[in-house]
């Protein structure tokens, strides 16, 4: 079966390879799949029946397989999704379509959101790769961009360079006979594209000598491959969003930003930094308590659970205390200033918040450890509550 599960693997498209050759546990899975799927033919062919469960699987894999071969029909669909997620979950590119002037203008539109976003500090809870960040500051991409893009692409390519520059380079690539022409999935145009040559300039004899790829030719090949991927397939979405953004924001006042930067005005801070929270937040108190000292104690309580919560929790309850996704990259992205109003004694009832104005509402707990419960609970539930 070896040989048969090598030619499947070998008729699947030249980027997929790179893809499966640098994860191993997407090559055992597709092994795997391949191996069942022979399987169930030799069964087939012998004449045993298969069992209800067997049935169901093939039906499965005859509807994934009858929508991969409508993949192009499915990209020039103008209401497929604007965007989508290459690589790391919660970061997205532009997702190729039809190019209606319909779909362009709602690229456009979202320019004009991250505008105004800006304008306003605004977070906006649209993480986007860094490659489409840079192209929005007017930057061109590099390379090496490609790992925040498609790691594992990047790291197939990255390996590529690196074996045209070993001493038995030539006998390599002769052995693994990689095609110039790249075949994308279909987020990217479901299109076969020829990273060497021109379609229209390459002849018959030209592409027979070039059909491979060389050591002499990997740079310009990957180069060109990452180009692509990034920014020539989706070229006309990222136009779309810039021009939308530049009706908002002039293009002068993003000169000086790098991607990174523009990154923290528009996602602001992925890790909560307790130090910095402390500084922007004020208390209000409502408990009528006679004690400054167990108002102040209250208070380090407070900030004592906050820091021993985790990464998620904390992001939750900035969500929940403010309705931002994360945590401003300043002072200024909070309008207004979160504030904590302690209420009276109430070990019954759980922390609220009226988001509209920052504001956490959090009862006189008797304890610490009633304070920690009934804040985890309150930023799971998500109880907002407008008091």
């Amino acid at each position: 079966r070896s040989r048969k599960v090598t030619g499947m693997l070998l008729e699947l498209p030249e980027s997929e390879t790179l893809v499966l050759l640098a994860n191993s546990d997407s090559l055992r899975r597709r092994v795997d799949e391949a191996l069942e799927l022979l399987s169930n033919r030799e069964r087939v062919a012998s004449g045993g029946k298969k069992t209800a469960k067997e049935e169901e699987k093939d039906k499965e894999k005859s509807g994934r397989a009858a929508k991969k071969s409508t993949g192009p029909s499915n990209v020039s669909d103008e209401r497929c999704p604007l965007f989508f997620q290459p690589g790391k979950t919660g970061f997205y590119s532009p997702r190729v379509g039809k190019d209606t002037p319909a779909r362009l203008n709602a690229y456009r539109n979202v320019g004009r959101i991250f505008g105004l976003c800006l304008l306003h500090n605004e977070l906006c809870p649209v993480s986007l790769n860094r490659h489409v960040l840079k192209y929005l500051l007017g930057r061109k991409p590099s390379f090496h961009d490609l790992a925040f893009y498609d790691p594992a692409l990047y790291e197939s390519l990255r390996k590529l360079l690196l074996a045209a520059r070993e001493p038995n380079a030539q006998a390599y690539f002769a052995s693994i006979e990689l095609p110039s022409r790249v075949a994308l999935r279909k987020e990217e145009g479901a299109s076969t594209i020829q990273l060497l040559h021109d379609d229209d300039e390459a002849d018959a004899a030209a592409a027979a000598e070039t059909a491979f790829l060389t050591p002499d030719d990997v740079d310009v090949y990957v180069q060109r491959y990452a180009e692509t991927v990034m920014v020539k397939c989706r070229e006309k979405s990222l136009q779309a969003m810039s021009s939308g953004l530049g009706d908002v924001v002039p293009t002068s006042a993003l000169a000086d930003l790098t991607a990174e930067d523009l990154r923290l005005l528009l996602n602001g801070c992925g890790d909560v930094n307790v130090e910095q929270l402390k500084k922007y937040t004020k208390f209000n108190d409502e408990t009528a308590c006679d004690s400054v000292e167990q108002l102040v104690q209250f208070k380090r309580w407070f900030w004592q659970v906050v820091e021993r919560l985790s990464r998620k929790e904390k992001q939750d309850l900035i969500y929940f205390w403010t309705s931002s996704p994360a945590l401003p990259a300043s002072e200024e992205g909070f309008q207004p200033l979160p504030t904590v109003t302690i209420r009276p004694p109430d070990d019954n009832h759980l922390p609220t918040a009226n988001t509209c104005i920052s504001r956490l509402y959090v009862p006189f707990y008797s304890s610490k450890t009633v304070l920690r419960a009934k804040l985890r609970l309150a930023i799971k539930v998500k109880g907002f509550g407008f008091v």
